[in-house]
């Protein structure tokens, strides 16, 4: 039967590099991890997936209902990430261990048992833009060992200060620049949403309408998008058409929520999203001796507006949709 390659990774981040790897199908046999980890100094806990990727003989699918064939067993693992600063980074700052956790997960046509394995750590408080972070997942079986690294994303400010559109064109500017220090790995992409909170049967409940995806280059960057009110009216209108027991929330109706990755997570979700037809299309990763990817995004950078920061004749027709 021909050899194939088993990539046994089904993964549902995001959200995303670096060197080229090239596999041959020829060899024998091979252990590969697939390691996927996205660093974000706002969050409180960081998450890495960790499935196996190798070359063998039979059917693909057979193997992936195999669960030995897609996780690992929670003491074949060893996960930690080290924190060394730039200006010294031949000095481990601080050791981060990861520990063995299960999440859940939808069915389809690889191993399904409402869970698959995952790697945690409260990592509260312990990411800053000021160190570079390698990643190390070792094998205490086999001594098999992948690793990457990786800079948090700068700090960039959102500076629209008023949730206002013009009366002459109908549009509002979403403006937001960089931090002064410009410290961090450069946001290569962003992605711009409008975040309406409103009320469904009492409970808080919020609408994400996107407005724009920019890349950038710029260390010291100054950015400006635009929203009309007819499309943002129109996208509520629309998405919110079928559902009942709705109420405006005048506490803070809306957010402007800027999200934003680095280089590798930008590589590896324009890799990913390219159309290639017929011609064939190599795999890259990030992770040495691995595949996979370990990058860095913003994915919580947002400012509220509380109701008498909202355009009058705005709220009035939003309380209306709501109502």
């Amino acid at each position: 039967m021909n050899r194939l390659l088993y990539l046994l990774l089904i993964i549902s981040i995001m959200v995303f590099v670096g060197c080229d790897a090239e596999f041959d199908p020829n060899d024998d046999w091979t252990e590969k991890m697939m390691v996927y980890c996205l660093l974000d100094q706002d969050d409180d806990t960081t998450y890495v997936r960790v499935e196996k990727c190798f070359l063998g003989n039979g059917n693909a699918y057979e193997f992936a209902k195999n669960k030995d064939s897609v996780y690992y067993k929670p003491d074949e693992l060893e996960v930690k990430m080290y924190a060394a600063s730039y200006w010294n980074p031949n000095v481990i700052d601080d050791t981060l261990i990861f520990s063995y956790t299960t999440v859940a997960k939808d069915s389809g046509d690889f191993y399904f048992d409402a869970s698959c394995p995952i790697y945690a750590c409260d990592t509260k408080g312990r990411i800053n833009k000021y160190k570079i972070y390698t990643l190390v997942v070792r094998n205490v079986k086999t001594g098999m060992e992948v690793r990457s690294k990786v800079n948090p994303v700068a700090d960039y400010d959102i500076k629209t200060y008023n949730f206002t559109f013009t009366e002459a064109k109908g549009t509002m500017s979403i403006d937001w620049a960089s931090a002064s220090d410009n410290m961090g790995a450069l946001p290569k992409q962003f992605q711009v949403n409008i975040r309406l909170n409103y009320t469904q049967n009492g409970q808080i409940r919020y609408l994400d309408i996107p407005v724009t995806t920019r890349t950038n280059s710029n260390p010291n960057f100054s950015i400006t998008a635009r929203i009309d009110t007819t499309t943002l009216l129109t996208t509520i209108r629309y998405r919110l058409k079928n559902e009942t027991g709705l109420g405006y929330y005048g506490q803070r109706p809306f957010e402007i929520r800027i999200a934003a990755c680095d280089l590798n997570m930008f590589d590896y979700l324009s890799i990913n999203n390219a159309s290639s037809g017929l011609n064939y299309v190599p795999v890259y990763s990030n992770i040495e001796n691995g595949f996979g990817l370990f990058a860095a995004r913003r994915n919580h950078i947002y400012k509220g507006f509380s109701d008498n920061q909202i355009d009058a004749n705005l709220r009035s027709k939003i309380a209306a949709i709501l109502n």
